[in-house]
């Protein structure tokens, strides 16, 4: 689970390109981007049902440059039999439980989502593979309903790298707790469950890179070339 959110999280941050670094700054605006996520776990007598989901839309631009749009969408999904011993494992260390069936997968659909945060939804069927790595298609159904208080803050941030350059951001920052239900089917089993403490959460930020003349390989805001 933790190498698919890792994935989204790094698809999310793709820019466009910019002028050469010390030529010019290089200037990045997340237009927009808003993300949706759950967690649902759902035991029934043995069975326990664990699934993970990850969605988004955004809108990125670097200056100047074109306006990239970007849906994300990943899910990761578990039947776990909860009073079985894993296979191969030492009793008195272990703890108990057998994987009957997981898989997760991700594709491009982009979340659906109003600016206030109030709903969300993604429908959309997605390649992946199960837990043997043989492949499947995914079908999700997931949807977010606010229920906290719209949260807003905002980050500004200066930073001097002695004899190299400048970077200065700024992130404006709203999100909102939210009760999501999914629904997910894989190989002919389906699995549900409503997650109670979801978050809907949105960012517009913009991100400069200032080099010192003759300086390159100068990339803070990303890590890498925009």
């Amino acid at each position: 689970m933790k190498r698919l959110l890792v994935g989204l999280s790094t698809a999310a941050m793709m820019a466009l390109s910019a002028a050469p670094a010390g030529a010019a700054p290089n200037i990045y605006h997340t237009i927009s981007s808003t993300h949706g996520s759950a967690a649902v776990v759902e035991t029934v007598g043995c069975e326990q049902t664990e699934i993970f989901v990850s969605s988004s839309a955004a809108q990125y631009a670097a200056q100047p440059g074109p306006v990239n749009k970007q849906g994300l969408t990943g899910v990761f999904v578990r039947i776990t039999d909860i009073c079985a011993q894993a296979p191969g494992a030492v009793a008195a260390a272990a703890a108990p439980g057998a994987v009957l069936f997981q898989a997760d997968g991700q594709n491009m659909a982009p979340l659906v989502v109003d600016p206030r945060l109030t709903t969300a939804s993604i429908t959309t069927q997605m390649p992946g593979t199960d837990g043997n790595g043989n492949p499947v298609t995914i079908s999700l159904s997931a949807s977010w309903t606010g229920t906290g208080p719209l949260e807003h803050d905002t980050v500004s941030t200066h930073e001097n790298f002695p004899g190299v350059g400048n970077v200065n951001s700024t992130d404006n920052n709203l999100r909102r707790a939210a009760t999501a239900t999914v629904s997910v089917t894989v190989n002919g089993l389906t699995a549900a469950g409503t997650d109670s403490n979801a978050l809907l959460e949105q960012v517009k930020s913009r991100c400069i890179e200032v080099a010192r003349p003759g300086v390159e390989e100068f990339f803070p805001c990303f890590g890498f070339p925009g």
